[in-house]
């Protein structure tokens, strides 16, 4: 004789386990992706700052380096937002000046009266540039204290860089 009740399917007992299995998986790769996305933010936020500061401090710091004089009478020193003008002499030999400056929190450069544009990204804000004057009887330097800003979507990162630049052409 056959059997007429023959058994197919899951059981409800089975049915609950893979249930709660897939739940596990799931709330677990969506956990690493929300984790993921966040690593992802802080990384943005991260090159946006440290680029715009390489990029920033490096010219100004060659510029220092290259220039033979201050002019501390349009030079604003001390305060935020600081302002630097350099007087320098580039290579065809006419003298000629190099101005850093904040502008709609952005630093941009001038060299000779000309807008050369912002030398920070568009991803970064400058909220503090300060320019301090240290000389002594012969020579004198420059010491830079820059504060970027950085925001993506509703996270923001804030980071402070320092450096001092000696002006070479003058001793």
């Amino acid at each position: 004789m056959s059997n007429k009740f023959h058994k197919t399917g899951v059981s409800l007992v089975e049915m609950l386990v893979y249930i709660a299995l897939l739940t596990s998986v799931t709330t677990l790769v969506v956990n690493g992706l929300v984790t993921i996305s966040k690593s992802y933010t802080d990384l943005r936020l991260s090159k946006n700052i440290t680029t715009s500061a390489t990029t920033a401090l490096s010219r100004m710091v060659y510029e220092i380096r290259q220039a033979q004089s201050v002019d501390a009478t349009q030079s604003t020193f001390v305060t935020n937002p600081g302002q630097l003008t350099l007087n320098t002499t580039p290579a065809s030999g006419v003298p000629t000046t190099v101005k850093f400056y904040v502008q709609n929190s952005m630093l941009r450069v001038m060299t000779g009266g000309v807008d050369e544009g912002q030398i920070t990204l568009s991803g970064a804000t400058v909220s503090n540039l300060t320019f301090t004057r240290v000389q002594n009887s012969i020579s004198q330097a420059i010491k830079i204290s820059l504060t970027l800003q950085s925001t993506v979507g509703s996270k923001t990162k804030t980071e402070t860089f320092y450096t001092t630049a000696v002006l070479r052409n003058i001793y």
